[in-house]
């Protein structure tokens, strides 16, 4: 699916989505369209920082193994990572990309699997749940010190859900043990074999390959990698004359100006036209990267300033 990495209107979409989430309320899940019915849905949890070649290879496999519906799903907070990287709203944006025919999106406000496997069945009441996770992530699901109750936790969580395992290339005795010390769950828990490649083709690793200036063709699907450039996502920094600038934190703090303000001329405004003045190597490009990390400008100067070229 084409999507433009500079549409405000999908941003603010993405991002209101996103706030509707309450992490402190009854854990829920909300899907980017209607999610119809369905009798067997995979969630494929993740960061999705960015979504990799080997997310789009493990939801095509789902689908070929019989689930009739695959979810990216994006929790509010996932467990056992800091905010870093991609934006929400970029981050669904990209997962966007993603979608058509059984691919769908989702956000979580919860980040235990418990509470997202409870969230899940009311999204779909007659749908069989089950989770894609990687060998490394289910190790940590049977880790106790994510949980209060961890025997609870996992009693939720298998009582509602089944979990599909894509163990990496390294990691198959690492699996073995987790399943030999958890046999209680055992039966639950089912593995899906991906050509060592893509297994070990992590979102962590894509970031380190694209700050190091690859290109990311191959490391992420195609409409992923043409989003990523438009942003200029993970790029190294450029050089404005004697500074040096993250292209991408530049666009992240004024899509959050434009949403803290959330005026009616936000409608109107020409995102890439702010960006590629405030990266511009002129007196006005410095001025305005100067304010946009003072953080003081109101979001309407901003566009009027857009609009009278600055």
């Amino acid at each position: 699916m084409s999507v433009d990495a500079h549409n405000l209107q999908a941003i603010f979409a993405m991002r209101a989505l996103w706030e509707k989430l309450d992490p402190a309320a009854t854990p829920s899940l909300a899907t980017l369209k209607p999610p119809g019915a369905r009798r067997n849905v995979a969630l494929l949890p993740g960061s999705f920082n960015p979504p990799t070649a080997a997310h789009m290879l493990l939801a095509e496999r789902a689908l070929q193994e019989g689930f009739d519906c695959v979810v990216l799903l994006l929790a509010h907070n996932t467990v056992g990572k800091q905010p870093s990287g991609l934006i929400p709203e970029d981050r669904l944006l990209a997962m966007r990309a993603l979608t058509g025919g059984a691919f769908g999106v989702g956000a979580s406000s919860h980040g235990l699997y418990a509470d997202q496997a409870e969230a899940a069945q009311r999204v779909y009441p007659d749908a069989e749940i089950t989770f894609l996770v990687g060998s490394d992530k289910i190790e940590q699901i049977f880790d106790p010190r994510w949980y209060d109750d961890r025997n609870g936790a996992l009693e939720r969580l298998f009582g509602s859900a089944r979990l599909v395992v894509a163990p990496r290339a390294d990691q198959g005795e690492l699996l073995r043990t987790v399943l030999e010390q958890n046999r209680r769950f055992a039966d639950r828990v089912s593995v899906l074999r991906l050509h060592p490649a893509v297994s070990d083709l992590s979102s962590t690793r894509v970031r380190g390959l694209l700050r190091a200036g690859a290109e990311p063709a191959g490391l992420v699907p195609a409409p992923v990698a043409e989003l990523l450039t438009a942003m200029r996502a993970f790029a190294p920094p450029i050089v404005i004359g004697d500074e040096e600038v993250d292209a991408y934190a530049i666009r992240a703090k004024i899509i959050e100006m434009l949403w803290r303000a959330r005026a009616p001329e936000a409608n109107g405004t020409d995102l890439h036209e702010l960006v590629t003045t405030a990266l511009s190597p002129t007196p006005e490009g410095r001025k305005f990267r100067e304010t946009l990390a003072n953080g003081g400008a109101a979001t309407f100067d901003l566009m009027r300033a857009n609009a009278s070229g600055l």
